[in-house]
Parts: structure tokens; C-alpha cells; sequence
């Protein structure tokens, strides 16, 4: 071989082992989890970043969901804000969320069947209560001001974890009692769907069904994980915690 030929050849070798070395040493992205939890958990790291990713909106997926029909992998129970869509803050597209959404994310008759349609219905195998930062609704609740309308109405869905915080952190007040109060309001929903529902416990039971709770921070963009109580902070029938689901509540 000639020695300018061998000498490329020698250098396109060293250029294609630096290349490949190189890819081994870059850092290797986040694989997407399975976990009903840990979908929405990546999806809103995505948001907080301004990375989405392209959610599926296409005409093959429309197609699919119209002739094949809907499996969403979560409920999501939001506030009705218009700052906090859930597609949107997890990175969902068409028939991966079946949302419920009410001011202050309360619970009421209808959206409780709307749960209990996709729980039993749809299979859906996680409910999210998700509230919300700056939530008009639970300053509404705390204020204790009159409210004109059917307003009050669904305030009182609010009252008792208004009553709950005060009486167990007295001296919250202003911001940080509201803070707290959405943070109440979101296990007390909780709680709420589990009680109040046959349905939910059936499955919950079955170790079909599981529970988180969040609250989305209008500014970062982030949603903060609430701790729930250990009967609903997970799936109760398989034994060992399952990944992001029981991991996410801190």
C-alpha cells in the first residue's frame, strides 16, 4: 500500500473509532417509561423543559381511536384553569388521557361517574388528582368572602380541607395556608373517590387500579408529587412497590 493511501486509510480508522468511542462516552437519553406514572412523570419533564416531544394527533391515530376505540392510560382530575391543560403539561396526544375537569378539581356526582366509567369501562389503571398553584378557587374556599351564583356551591367541596389545615397548622396564613390547602384539597379528593366509590375500590382491591396526587406549579411548569396516605400510594394486590408509582410520592 502506498504510503498516502495507507496514511488515509490509518486516519479514517482513528476517525471512525473516536467517532464510536464518542458515542459511547455521550450521555444516552432518558429511555420512556411504561408505568402509567412514570409516562406522565417524563411527559412533564419534557413540558417543564420545553422539549415536547410530538404527541400522537395524526389521521392514522384518529382513525385507529374512532374504529378501535379509547384506552387511556390515566384519569386525570384537574381544575378547569386554563393554564393547566393535562394533555399539554404531560405531553399527550388523542386518547392517552381521560380528563375530568372542574374548577378546583372537586369531586361531584358526575365527575365521580365520569371516573367510574373510565375505571370500569375503559380500564384505565391510575386516577391523578392534580391541583394547581395560584387555584381561585381554594382562595376562594380560604377567604371565606360571599360569593354570588352557584359559586358557593362548589366552594363547599373545598371546606373541609380549608377546616382541615387550620386546625392542624394554625399558624399558616395568607400564601402559605392557600399552598397548603391545595395540597389538602388533592389527597382529600382523593380520599373522596375512594370512599364514595364502589367501583374505584373493586379495582383498587384488585390491584388493577392506583392513586397520585400532584400539584402542577404554574411557573416552572413542573408538577410536585404530593405523599399519600400508604393505602392509596400504590397498588395494594402485587405486593412490592410498582416502579415510578410508589417511587413518585415524596
Amino acid at each position: 500500500m502506498k504510503p498516502v493511501v495507507k496514511a488515509l486509510a490509518v486516519g479514517l480508522i482513528a476517525a471512525g473509532v473516536g467517532v464510536a468511542v464518542g458515542r459511547m462516552l455521550a450521555p444516552q437519553p432518558k429511555p420512556i417509561p411504561t408505568e402509567p406514572l412514570g409516562k406522565l412523570q417524563y411527559g412533564n419533564e419534557l413540558f417543564a423543559k420545553g422539549k415536547l416531544l410530538p404527541p400522537p394527533v395524526d389521521e392514522m391515530t384518529r382513525y385507529t381511536l374512532e374504529t378501535e376505540g379509547q384506552k387511556p392510560f390515566a384519569i386525570v382530575v384537574s381544575c378547569s384553569d386554563s393554564r393547566v391543560p393535562p394533555e399539554l403539561i404531560f405531553n399527550q396526544g388523542l386518547g392517552q388521557l381521560f380528563v375530568v375537569r372542574v374548577v378546583g378539581n372537586i369531586i361531584n356526582e358526575e365527575n365521580l361517574a365520569s371516573i367510574e366509567y373510565a375505571v370500569e369501562h375503559l380500564k384505565a389503571p391510575l386516577i391523578v388528582v392534580l391541583g394547581h398553584t395560584q387555584c381561585g378557587a381554594v382562595k376562594a374556599a380560604v377567604s371565606g368572602k360571599h360569593l354570588e351564583g352557584h359559586l358557593p356551591h362548589l366552594i363547599e367541596h373545598i371546606a373541609p380541607a380549608v377546616r382541615y389545615v387550620r386546625s392542624t397548622h394554625p399558624h399558616l396564613k395568607d400564601e402559605a395556608l392557600v399552598e397548603r390547602v391545595i395540597q389538602e384539597n388533592v389527597r382529600y379528593v382523593i380520599q373522596n373517590i375512594y370512599q364514595r366509590s364502589a367501583i374505584v375500590r373493586k379495582h383498587y382491591e384488585l390491584g388493577k387500579l392506583e392513586f397520585a396526587g400532584g400539584v402542577y406549579h404554574l411557573r416552572e411548569g413542573k408538577v410536585e408529587w404530593l405523599k399519600l396516605p400508604e393505602m392509596l400510594s400504590g397498588n395494594p394486590a402485587g405486593g412490592k412497590p410498582k416502579g415510578e408509582a410508589r417511587n413518585a410520592h415524596h
